[in-house]
Order: structure tokens, then sequence, then C-alpha cells
């Protein structure tokens, strides 16, 4: 069984998902390495939008820790080699790579899948799903980037406290908390993150990469250096054929016809 499942449609989103659900989609090297294949493959085939997702109602549950080797003898495996070389290449991807990612998170998103649907450019849930920061759980500290992520979003002292308590937070908690874009119901969720992906896609999406570039170095950066990734990527905007078509429908009051060039 093909443990990460791929597919792109008409308006190059492409879907990724992670597929193992007898484990609740836990992730072994094997479907990490897997999976940053597939995201690499992104720069190269044309996607303009990444959907990640679960297979059979679940995000991800965490590492596969059943499967693994990892714990056989804990005190002579090298985790730090482990987190540098399989779940943070994909963490800083996800952020790094100048195309968006959406989480659509359905189900239990525990340990580091809450990491990767955290490091999404947005994130939706439904009411029902479940993210906990379970390390502590086990005896582990966070990894993947969700001490990042969280902090960024719910502040030092919320952040230690679910980190450990390992709290299950439902969807509706994680937006109430502001770790999330929207709650959305199962039955609409599919269709809404697909809308959302779709005027991404369809959009001046030269310049919707462009503020990816923007809010990730702002995140980072004095507000001087802001000010001047803002000032370098207005000039790749008024390098594109988008910005013509957009300011020509606004004078036209008509609705632009973007191409992404």
């Amino acid at each position: 069984m093909e443990k990460i499942l791929v597919s792109i449609d008409e308006y190059k989103i492409k879907t990724i998902t992670i597929n193992h659900p007898k484990a609740k989609n836990a992730v072994s090297q094997a479907t990490l390495s897997l999976l940053k294949e597939k995201i690499d493959e992104c720069e190269t085939d044309g996607t303009r939008v990444v959907i990640l997702t679960g297979a059979e109602g679940n995000f991800c549950s965490g590492a596969d820790l059943v499967d693994s080797t990892m714990l056989l003898n804990p005190k002579e495996y090298d985790i730090t080699t482990y987190l540098r070389t399989k779940i943070n290449p994909i963490s800083l991807k996800i952020r790094e790579l100048n195309i968006p990612f959406i989480a659509k998170v359905r189900g239990v998103a525990a340990g580091v899948g809450a990491s990767f649907a955290l490091a999404c450019d947005m994130t939706f849930a439904t009411p029902e799903s479940m993210f906990s920061q379970i390390f502590t759980n086990i005896g582990l500290s966070s990894d993947g980037g969700s001490s990042y992520y969280l902090v960024k979003s719910v502040g030092y002292q919320k952040a230690f406290e679910l980190m450990t308590s390992a709290a299950k937070l439902s969807g509706k908690d994680v937006h109430q908390l502001g770790m999330i874009n929207n709650v959305i119901t199962d039955t609409n969720i599919d269709e809404y993150v697909q809308k959302i992906a779709e005027n991404i896609a369809k959009g001046a999406y030269i310049a919707m990469q462009q503020t990816k570039i923007n809010l990730r170095e702002a995140e980072k950066r004095t507000l001087a250096e802001a000010l001047e990734t803002e000032a370098t990527s207005q000039a790749v905007n008024f390098k594109a054929d988008d910005l013509i078509e957009g300011v020509m429908a606004f004078a036209q009051k008509r609705k632009p016809n973007y191409k992404g060039k």
C-alpha cells in the first residue's frame, strides 16, 4: 500500500495524503522520506497550491513508534540525526517553499502530525478533530517545529501549558486559541478547502507567492528588513503580466483573468 497518495487537478492544486489509516496515519522513516520527495516535486511540476491531509478520517497521529527501531535501544539511537534528516526538512520545506500549503485536518493531528499541520500557511479542521502536543506523555519534548509554531500563535506561557500537559484540543479549541484559520463541518470541509485553494491558484499567483515570502520573512526579521523584503517582492510583481491585467480589470470594472505570469 502506498503510504503517500498524490493527485493534482486542472488548477495545479496538488493533494498529498498520508495513507496509513490502521495507525491513524502515523509516519515511519520511509513514509517521511516519501513525503519529502513528493513535496520536493512541487518545485518542478507546476504545482500552485498543496493541500496536505490524511486518509480515512485522521490527519496524522505522529511518528510511527510501533514499526520503528528507534525505541528498541533509545539510549543508543541517534535521534538528533533522525530529526535533522527526516522531520526538520519537511517542516522547513512547507514554510520555505514559495507555494501555498493548506492543511485539511480530520480526526487526530498529534505529535509531529500537529507540527506539520501548523507548519502550513493555512490550517482548517473539523470541530471534532483532535490536536495534541502529545510528546511529554511518552517522555519526549516537542519536535517538528511545534515549539516555534505554538509560541508564535498562542504565546510562551500558553504553549508551555499545552505542551507540558499534552492537552487534547478539539478543532473548536484550537480555532479559539488562534492556532488554525477556521473550523468547518466534516460534510463541508472538502469543498471549503478546495474553493480556497482554487482562489489562490486562479488568482494573481505571483503576488500570492511574494506575499508568502513577505510574511515568512516578517516572522523572523526586523521592521527595516521586512520593509526591504516587501520592496524587492514588489519589483517581482511589477515584472508580471498579472499586474497589468489586474490594473486593467480594476479600471474596466470587470473580473481579472490572471494567468500567473
